[in-house]
């Protein structure tokens, strides 16, 4: 089974047990682990396990974007593609340079998406948006708008 295919299934795992966003919290949640644990490997020069934990959090993304619907996901879902892969070329960088701080940068812009996402799953009234926290999180990766 391929990386899409297997990240395709996670997806649809989680959202089976919990509602969809929160099922977007959760997978956020685990990325964010990942590169919580490949920053400490690289502090622990364990280059194996920093590679094991970039390529979870790599699956766990490619499970993300291939379950963009662009049909109905109006601005959100380019925006998330592209925050997506501006998300994969960092972990593959994580592993290039094996940068303590590039994992720092990954997880605040992790942690600014996963939040708003979290808000509007506990409270779907709420009037934050997505496509902020995206744009917030990209300007501190570089990602163009």
């Amino acid at each position: 089974m391929s990386y899409h295919s297997q990240a395709r299934s996670a997806y649809a795992a989680a959202s089976n047990a919990v509602s969809p966003l929160q099922a977007v919290v959760m997978l956020y949640d685990g990325m964010i682990r990942s590169i919580t644990a490949a920053k400490l490997a690289i502090d622990e020069d364990r280059i194996e396990d920093r590679f094991n934990a970039t390529k979870k959090a790599s699956q766990i993304l490619l499970g993300l974007q291939a379950n963009l619907d662009f049909d109905k996901g109006g601005d959100v879902s380019p925006m998330l593609s592209q925050f997506y892969d501006t998300m994969f070329a960092r972990f593959q960088q994580i592993n290039s340079s094996n940068s303590v701080d590039m994992c720092d940068e990954v997880i605040r812009s992790l942690n600014n998406v996963r939040n708003s996402w979290h808000e509007l799953a506990t409270n779907p009234s709420s009037s934050v948006s997505v496509t902020d926290a995206i744009q917030e999180a990209g300007g501190s990766i570089g990602l163009s708008a």
